[in-house]
């Protein structure tokens, strides 16, 4: 399938971490959405690592080759005291070696882009109810318009004032992803296991964006189990689940 000239570019922006805010907000979006701009990336990702793991072979060859060369130039002295040509190309031999092996392994394995590719913020679902008092209610109100555009650094404040009166639910769950984004990961991580623990309703919510958190950190292991936790199961965020656990090592 073609794919426009901005799609293409936009997927290289992203692989060049040369998004600005705007941009990674439309990245992450068209990822959860649109399943031939995934693919897209998909593609790129799997190009990209094909590029530069050929260049490091190449580089590698290169290194080798110049080390045999030197061997045949200079056997007496490279059997007895090596030049300090030798000692470079042998020691960068050693170094691309390493390069290669670890670019392979973190390119199987980069819970961040998965996180970025996966996280898309909760919408707000939850209407301002009336409340006995009127500052309470306009405090409500501000921190869902705070939320709905993207002032998170107010939203997250106003949440946490809110729920020292009232526990609820919807706004733990905003509280958590509004300290998600603004990259608070273990307050996030306190405020999705409180909703999981502590509430009888969004704990499937809870649990997904959790095992972001996971993800975020880089503890890969309690991510997956949640993952798999969810992907046994027939709710919405199932399938989700198990294409996730998929791609997390």
């Amino acid at each position: 399938m073609n794919h426009s000239e901005a799609d293409i570019a936009l997927v290289e922006k992203y692989f060049d971490s040369e998004l600005n805010d705007a941009e990674l907000k439309n990245f992450t979006m068209r990822m959860e959405s649109d399943e031939n701009f995934k693919s897209l990336v998909e593609q790129e990702k799997v190009l990209i690592a094909a590029v530069r793991y050929e260049g490091a072979v190449s580089s590698l060859k290169y290194l080798e080759d110049l080390e045999v060369k030197l061997e045949k130039e200079t056997p007496l002295r490279l059997s007895s005291a090596p030049t300090k040509w030798y000692y470079y190309a042998a020691a960068a031999v050693v170094g691309i070696t390493v390069v290669v092996a670890v670019f392979m392994n973190n390119f199987r394995n980069q819970p961040d882009e998965l996180f970025q590719a996966y996280f898309t913020p909760y919408p707000n679902m939850f209407e301002p109810t009336t409340r006995s008092s009127e500052s309470t209610d306009s405090k409500r109100k501000d921190a869902f318009q705070a939320y709905e555009q993207g002032d998170y650094q107010k939203a997250a404040t106003l949440f946490e004032d809110l729920l020292k009166d009232n526990k609820e639910a919807g706004i733990v769950l905003l509280l958590g992803n509004s300290n998600l984004i603004l990259g608070n990961v273990e307050e996030a991580k306190a405020n999705f296991i409180a909703l999981d623990k502590d509430f009888d309703e969004l704990d499937m919510q809870a649990k997904w964006y959790l095992s972001l958190c996971y993800l975020k950190s880089g503890e890969t292991e309690k991510a997956r189990a949640i993952l798999k936790e969810l992907g046994d199961t027939e709710i919405s965020y199932a399938t989700k689940a198990r294409e996730l656990l998929d791609k997390v090592k």
